[in-house]
């Protein structure tokens, strides 16, 4: 049949048909090609799509949850932990992480009961050395010699030295262990600001420095322990005061922000490399020699901000460059977020 898209005849044998011989014409295969074609393409891309909703989109999911859980850890949050109920390899990853963010929280607590016994431990002594320096100091046979007189200065100056390290050292393990309860209560930021600038009054006159507080409508109060926040601000304050230059400003102010209040400490001093903003608050940390070298400071000022701060459910940055204003952020929440003592 002439109309008929293809011409077939049976395979007879025995009487029974076994087969189909088929000529089709090459025009009627070419119309096929591309619709089969087209049709292939569209099942590919809708497989595709299935096993991307079905199977590969909860594994990404959870690939970016463990992606979130292992930033908190490297912040710092050693209580953090990932889902890893399963049998997948994400699963396997996610027991993996747990297992090792569970060693580091136990080196963590051990560092600190460590830190927290050695600092301890050293304060019986240096409180003899404070005693006996004392007494020679007073002697008259020693006031009688000038070298004698410079060398035991010397002696108690480094012996209060290492009395402060030790010191932070203990309440840096207090605050980051929890061991210190925090006296919450409202707290006037006028105040604090005032008590800062009290304190630091003679470091900025011998540096002709002019120190500046600013308290914005409805900023007036924070949430938190005010002996805690006035430490973490006297800290911040001594930082600034000591990288200002002469005839130069230190400025203090508080506003609203983000749903808390933000208290800042600004200082126009030689600002911090931007390879060093991420490390100013770890321990004994220097940054580049034009906020580091004999500052007088213990190296542990700005450690004790931010453990203040954490515990105060807030959190504390720094926005610096060379040439430019630092400037020191405590964010405090709104009292319902705040932690409990």
């Amino acid at each position: 049949m002439s109309s008929s898209p293809y011409h077939a005849s049976a395979i007879v044998v025995g009487g029974e048909i076994v087969g189909v011989v088929a000529v089709v014409p090459e025009t009627w295969i070419e119309r096929l090609g591309p619709a089969l074609l087209t049709s292939s393409l569209g099942l590919l891309f809708v497989g595709t799509a299935l096993s991307s909703i079905f199977i590969f989109g909860p594994a990404h999911r959870r690939l970016k949850e463990l992606e979130s859980v292992a930033l908190r850890l490297g912040a710092g949050d050693m209580g953090v932990r990932a889902r890893d109920e399963g049998g997948d390899e994400v699963a396997r990853v996610a027991r993996a992480f747990n297992h090792m963010a569970a060693d580091l929280a136990a080196s963590d607590r051990a560092r600190r009961l460590l830190l927290a016994d050695v600092s301890h431990e050293l304060m019986t002594p240096l409180t003899a050395v404070r005693g006996y320096q004392e007494r020679l100091a007073a002697d008259p046979a020693i006031r009688s010699s000038p070298s004698l007189s410079r060398s035991i200065a010397v002696i108690g100056d480094e012996t209060q030295r290492v009395e402060r390290i030790v010191g932070d050292l203990l309440d840096l393990a207090k605050l980051e262990g929890g061991a210190d309860s925090l006296d919450l209560q409202d707290v006037s930021v006028e105040g604090l600001f005032g008590r800062v600038a009290a304190r630091h009054a003679p470091q900025a006159g011998a540096k002709a420095l002019s120190v500046s507080t600013t308290v914005a409508p409805g900023a007036e109060i924070v949430y938190g322990d005010r002996f805690r926040l006035e430490q973490a601000l006297q800290n911040l304050a001594a930082n600034a005061l000591r990288h200002a230059p002469r005839n130069g400003h230190v400025d203090l102010r508080g506003e609203l922000r983000g749903g808390g209040i933000a208290l800042t400490v600004a200082d126009n001093g030689p600002g911090i490399a931007p390879e060093h903003v991420a490390f100013v608050f770890d321990r004994f940390y220097k940054a580049d020699s034009a906020r580091s070298g004999d500052s007088g400071g213990s190296g542990l000022g700005l450690s004790i901000v931010r453990a203040i701060v954490e515990r105060h459910g807030g959190s504390v940055s720094v926005s610096s460059e060379p040439g430019a204003d630092t400037v020191f952020t405590i964010w405090l929440p709104p009292p319902n977020l705040s932690t409990t003592p």
